[in-house]
């Protein structure tokens, strides 16, 4: 049981390190933060099993499907404007 616990703390610790390392192009930035959602929810899962409240688990999961959701109309909305999906484009200092 905690050597599943110490597998999503390694699948969460290398997604915010992904997050945070490759902060400049926004497609990456979104998976690495799905999976953050994904290894949070596992280990909320793990421990609320015990104690029969499921439906905590519903509610972020609703969380989790609109956080995504809203980051790829994001995405979308990013790419049909500037061409790729680079955050630094969006920049006027570069100008």
């Amino acid at each position: 049981m905690f050597m599943n616990m110490y597998i999503y703390l390694l699948v969460f610790i290398s997604s915010m390190f992904m997050f945070v390392y490759y902060y400049n192009y926004l497609l990456i930035t979104l998976i690495s933060l799905e999976f953050v959602m994904i290894s949070l929810l596992m280990m909320l899962s793990m421990i609320l099993m015990f104690s029969n409240n499921m439906t905590l688990i519903i509610y972020y999961l609703v969380f989790m499907v609109c956080e995504s959701v809203l980051g790829l109309s994001l995405l979308i909305i990013l790419i049909r404007s500037y061409g790729n999906n680079n955050i630094k484009l969006m920049s006027l200092n570069m100008w």
